[in-house]
């Protein structure tokens, strides 16, 4: 009865949600892996001690971003190993942002830890001082171990260690409909703004956190440079695209035809619709791809309203099966060594140096969103 009823409150808790999409690789979760061995813990009684304190709380409050299936895998997961149900709230880094500033300014504490991006973090989250250093929240050997994570070391992107990314993907962020645009036609950034292509276009909304606030900065910082860039993004808008900031009606449009070219698309799915018979295809770009963490940044909050199941989350999502279920059902790469890249398209997994982008590269992202509303002001109007 009690596993019973720890599943019908973390459905309940998702009912509300439109669901995300799915991850690009994976069987769909009619049933849960099975579950791994106990971790190692770093002595029974206390991690015992942990598991029963996170019981006792019940339900740990998460706040997260687009991770298609592994929210509902890893609440199946999580409650049949522990006993704590994980109450997952979907949303956009500006939508909780602002959800949990309206909740602290009514003196409400209602999330314990967050999954989202490192420009949410770096330009919201962390200038509000209201996360926690992980560093003392870690306390399973495989989640400290440094020789099990990509390069050698945990990936902090934060000076005070409050922030954590545990999956990382290369992100191709060109989408065609491969019954209007023939294979080859495509290969640079400059081939979009051919003539051809004018008003068959649509684009991820770039003024606001997420995939097109990333591919720009993108191409402003990295393949083009700020000059060059902002030439570019003035040419693109000679070529009437259309803005959405709903990810999946902008992938369904260039899957069924109404445009040709999908731009800064969601890539997990992009790959969902093409798996099923779509005609529709990413492309990686000869300028490169950005390396991106997505929604896989972990952060855990201040006045947490259930602090031991915050830190018996923190450690599982860190380790090995956490890594695997969110992995899997989400389309991120983990940031694990020994989590398995075998059913990824190898486009996505990354190179042996690639990292998360530094402090200061997310916060230009942060400032080029100002860029991108002067250039596509009139588009959004």
């Amino acid at each position: 009865m009690k596993h019973l009823i720890g599943l019908i409150l973390v459905t309940l808790a998702a009912i509300p949600v439109v669901m995300a999409c799915a991850g690009p690789v994976g069987p769909a979760p009619d049933t849960a892996p099975a579950a791994a061995a106990r971790p190692a813990a770093p002595g029974r009684g206390e991690w015992d001690s942990l598991v029963e304190a996170a019981k006792k709380e019940g339900t740990a409050a998460v706040y997260v971003g687009s991770i298609g299936e592994s929210r509902d895998v890893s609440s199946k997961v999580f409650w049949e190993r522990y006993g704590v149900a994980l109450e997952y709230v979907p949303g956009r880094g500006a939508e909780h942002v602002q959800r949990i500033t309206r909740e602290r300014g009514a003196g409400l504490y209602r999330v314990d830890a967050m999954l989202m991006g490192e420009t949410t973090f770096f330009n919201s989250i962390s200038p509000m001082k209201i996360t926690v250093p992980l560093e003392p929240m870690l306390v399973l050997p495989e989640v400290t171990d440094a020789s099990k994570w990509r390069p050698g070391k945990l990936l902090f992107i934060d000076k005070d260690k409050t922030a954590i990314v545990f999956g990382l993907n290369r992100q191709p962020y060109v989408a065609i409909n491969t019954d209007m645009v023939k294979e080859g036609e495509i290969v640079s950034n400059e081939d979009v703004l051919n003539p051809k292509w004018k008003g068959k276009i649509v684009l991820n909304d770039p003024t606001v956190a997420g995939n097109g606030a990333e591919a720009f900065a993108f191409l402003m910082l990295k393949a083009f440079g700020k000059e060059k860039g902002r030439q570019y993004m003035e040419r693109l808008l000679q070529q009437e695209p259309v803005i959405s900031r709903d990810l999946r009606l902008q992938v369904e449009w260039v899957a069924r035809g109404r445009y040709a070219i999908g731009l800064w698309v969601e890539t997990s799915g992009t790959l969902k619709m093409a798996s099923e018979g779509a005609p529709i295809k990413l492309l990686a770009m000869k300028e490169g791809q950005p390396v991106s963490a997505g929604p896989m940044v972990l952060m855990l909050f201040d006045k947490a309203p259930h602090p031991n199941a915050a830190k018996l989350f923190a450690n599982w999502i860190l380790g090995q099966e956490g890594g695997t279920v969110m992995s899997k059902y989400s389309g991120w790469i983990s940031a694990r060594l020994d989590v398995s890249t075998a059913e990824f398209n190898p486009v996505f997994v990354p190179e042996p140096g690639d990292m998360p982008y530094p402090e200061e590269y997310k916060l230009q992202t942060g400032e080029l969103l100002q860029v991108a509303g002067q250039i596509f002001k009139d588009l959004l109007k």
